[in-house]
Parts: structure tokens; sequence; C-alpha cells
């Protein structure tokens, strides 16, 4: 294929936009599982059309066997002595990068699309959608700001992370996929099809079993809870049982109990395949369908990135299906240079989600709840009034954070304490003797809590005012300010409240 330049703006990618670049001497797509989707393109300074070429422009080709053609925004270039000029160009969905979300209490696939479509700044031209269902808590939705796509797979608890699944980048949609590509009908066989073969394997980070663990804290001490050991049922390469710490953290969103860390372990185990060893193979191959009496076959044998194929080496007797993590296509030539098949390298500090620069979680004072749910506490610890050791249950708190103008924390013990500050006006001022009372006022809860468990209590800026707590509902409080002197109607007061109760 000619690569075809647009203008920056351009969507619909079905004429010819600047022009063809019928002189480009390179042109290769690299595109990863999961991971990096770049164009890399060189072109002469005497070329047709190379003063049209820019920073910020896009250059469309196939990435693939497929007559499918994807943009590529341009970001840099390098300009040699021999007058040939080096580009690098990005896939569009990479500018997501420029469009930031943040948002708390995600806890379904479904949602956290919903997030990046409907809350970023600015508008987001991308769709998204995906072939599952999933539901569980995303840690990377802690209300923190972030890039989409930093919150589709850069960093710990993103969409990627949390949900699973196989991404698939097409012009301006986003699909995950829970398993993407297909079983092919080919085979790469040495002495019929396959011109180079190079696997590595690595059992240096296998592992088949786990002990998880969740860590808690309420803003000033930790807290550390260990479950039961979860162990797969396939041996290791060497039949030994290998033990990693796993922390699962960011899998829950309050305590959760030994058997649902051991549960999560497990899936964790199944799904990263860790008993497995890192297994890479590059192989080189002649394309069946370039030679004539298999144009027939051109279809067929057409493969992508996902998709599994056969490989068959006597020599080495291996034979397996590999799923194909990498390929770097030759736009010109239209035919793969390479593919490369297993699964992409993963540290074992990578698969756990450790931190290189250190244990972000290491703080002195911790309370240790350890398997059969015994608590013991740090000997240099000081209790406090937000925490409490009563027999073996440790009262802690579990979430902290601001909603609709209130600060807030919950416990353990499911009870909260919230105070906020609030600008009201009465519409009228009631005599009552010599007391003069307000309209009822509302002011809506953080959160939903137990219907009639709140009490509050509160002040009235310099007013010499107090509140009479009228009714405690599950979503808001309502009270009327009361004073010996007439309440004004037209001054707003600062109403400081404090409300505690159950959730």
């Amino acid at each position: 294929m000619i690569p075809i330049l647009y203008e920056n703006n351009e969507t619909a990618f079905a004429s010819n936009g600047l022009g063809r670049l019928r002189d480009c001497i390179t042109c290769e797509v690299t595109e990863e599982r999961n991971g990096i989707y770049e164009c890399d393109f060189s072109y002469p300074v005497d070329g047709a059309n190379f003063d049209l070429i820019q920073c910020g422009r896009i250059i469309a080709v196939r990435h693939d066997d497929s007559d499918d053609v994807q943009p590529f925004d341009i970001v840099s270039y390098t300009k040699p002595i021999n007058g040939v000029v080096s580009f690098h160009a990005v896939h569009i969905s990479y500018r997501q990068r420029g469009f930031v979300v943040y948002g708390k209490n995600i806890n379904t696939l479904a949602d956290a699309f919903t997030l990046l479509k409907s809350s970023a700044t600015p508008t987001n031209p991308f769709t998204y959608e995906a072939d599952f269902t999933s539901t569980a808590f995303m840690a990377a939705a802690d209300g923190t700001p972030r890039s989409v796509r930093q919150m589709l797979g850069g960093v710990e608890g993103s969409i990627l992370d949390t949900y699973g699944g196989e991404y698939e980048f097409d012009r301006f949609r986003v699909i995950l996929h829970k398993s993407r590509g297909v079983m092919r009908d080919f085979t790469i066989r040495y002495g019929v099809n396959m011109l180079d073969y190079k696997e590595q394997t690595d059992f240096q980070e296998t592992y088949n079993a786990a002990l998880p663990y969740w860590t808690g804290s309420d803003g000033v001490k930790n807290i550390i809870v260990v479950g039961n050991k979860a162990t797969a049922t396939a041996p290791t390469y060497n039949g030994r049982e290998i033990c990693a710490a796993l922390d699962l953290s960011d899998k829950f969103e309050s305590k959760p109990t030994k058997t649902q860390l051991k549960n999560a372990a497990l899936s964790f185990i199944n799904s990263k395949q860790t008993t497995l060893p890192q297994q890479t193979i590059n192989v080189d191959f002649v394309r069946l369908q370039d030679l004539g009496e298999y144009e027939n076959l051109k279809s067929l044998l057409q493969c992508k990135l996902c998709d599994s194929i056969e490989v068959i080496f006597s020599r080495y007797n291996m034979r397996g299906n590999f799923k194909i993590v990498k390929t770097v296509y030759d736009v010109l030539k239209g035919k793969y240079k390479n593919l490369e098949l297993g699964a992409l390298s993963t540290t074992l500090s990578e698969a756990l989600g450790i931190s290189q620069s250190g244990d972000k979680k290491n703080a002195p004072d911790v309370i240790y709840i350890n398997d059969d749910g015994d608590v013991e506490v740090n000997a240099n610890m000081i209790i406090n009034g937000s925490l409490a050791i009563n027999g073996n249950t440790a009262i802690f708190v579990t979430d902290s954070g601001t909603a609709n103008g209130w600060r807030y924390r919950k416990y353990s013990d499911r009870t909260f304490d919230a105070w906020g500050t609030f600008s009201v006006t009465p519409s009228s001022s009631t005599a009552s003797g010599n007391i003069y009372y307000s309209d009822s006022k509302s002011v809506n809860l953080p959160f939903t809590a137990v219907s009639d468990s709140v009490f509050i209590t509160a002040t009235v800026g310099t007013q010499y005012a107090w509140i009479v707590n009228t009714s405690a509902a599950q979503t808001v409080v309502s009270f009327r300010i009361a004073r010996g002197t007439t309440i004004s109607t037209t001054t707003a007061l600062s109403v400081r409240i404090h409300a505690h109760g159950e959730y």
C-alpha cells in the first residue's frame, strides 16, 4: 500500500487526503498485544509531497494482511546527512493521553467506560465497548485525575488490570475483548515455510503458590490482613512449591476475609499463568499466499494480532499452538516482516504490581490480622479516639473522603462521622414564646445512611443560634435554626454541622 497523508482533523479517511506518499522508502507498523501501536517510515527530502509531511498530521496505512487502514499521528522525525528523513508516528488512540478523567466508586466495566466517555476533559471523541461484562472494584478510580490512556491500562488498578481482556484499537473505537483473535488454520512448519526460528524460555519467575494480603489505612495507622495460601494444581518447572507474596489491596474496597483473599489469589495465578515459564518465539516464514498456487487460500491464511497458529519444529520436538503477541508489518510490501508468538515478557514484580522504587506500604505502626483473625498490636502504637482494640476486634477507618460539601470517615463497625460548613438562608422566622425558629432546612449526606440513625450537632456563625434536629432520613438531615430574637430571612448563615450515624 502507498501511505496516505491527512490533515490532523480528519476522521473519515475515505479520500486521498493531502496526497499519497509515493516515494516512501520504508514503512513499518509495529503492534503488540495490549502494548505499543506505532508506525515508522522514511522519506527522501526530494520526494513528492515531502513538504506536506509535518508533525501533527496523520499518515494512514494498512497494519496487517487485511484491507483495514488505520491512522497514525506523526509525532517526531530525524534528519540525517543523507537526505532521507525518518518519521515516527503513533496510532490515533494515543490521543487518549490528552484527555483527563477522575472519579470514584467504579465497580463495573460498564461504569468504567462511562467514566472515560462522559467525564473526560476536554470532550472525548473515542467510543468504548466490550464483548463481556465484569464486576469488580477499580482501584485506579480513587479520585486522582489521570489520563484516559492511563485508566485503560497505564497504572495499577486500571481497567485492564481490574477486568482483564485484550484491547483492539480501531480508529476512534476502543474494543476490549475477553479474548481477541481466533484460531487460524495455518501452520508454520520447519522444512515447508519456516525460514528462521528462535525460542527463548525462562523459568526464573514461575511460581505455583501465593500468600495473599490486603492493607488499609485510617490515615495514620496501617492494617494488614493475611489470607490463606493459594496453591495452583499445576506444578512449576521442577515440581516443588514456589510461593510469592501477593498484594491484593487494589482488588477490595473494604477489608476482605481470608477466604476472599485466597480465591482472588487463585484467580490471579490462573489468569496470569504463573506456573508456566516465560516463553517467546520469533519466527520468519514464507507466506504461502505469495505463491501462485496458494492464491485461492489467501483469505484463509490471513493472520492478525492475537490470532493463534500452529508451529511445528521437529528438531526440538516442538509442536503447539501459540498466540501472535507482536507483529511488524511491512506496509510497502504488504506482508509481515516478523511475528512474535507466545507471551510478552513480564517480570514477577510487574505481574505483582510491586514498585521498583520501594514498598509504598512500609509504615512502621500497623495492626496485623493473621489468617486466624487474631489481632496483634505493635507495641509502639498509640491507641487514640479513632482506633480501639476490643478483645480480638479492631475498629478502624475503612474509608475517608469528601462528598456533597462534607468530609467523612467510615469505620469498620459500620458507623461514620461527617462534618462540613454550609450556607443557609432561612425563609421564615416564627415565634414560639420567647423563641424564634426558622423553616425546615435540609442538607444532603455524603452517602446513604441507615434511616433515623443520624444525630447532628452544629453551630451557626456568630448569630448565637442553635440547631434543632428535626429528622435524619437515609440521604439527608433536616433541621431548624432557633434563637432568642428574630431570625433574618435575607442573610445567609454559615452553619457548621457534625453528623454521626450508621451506614
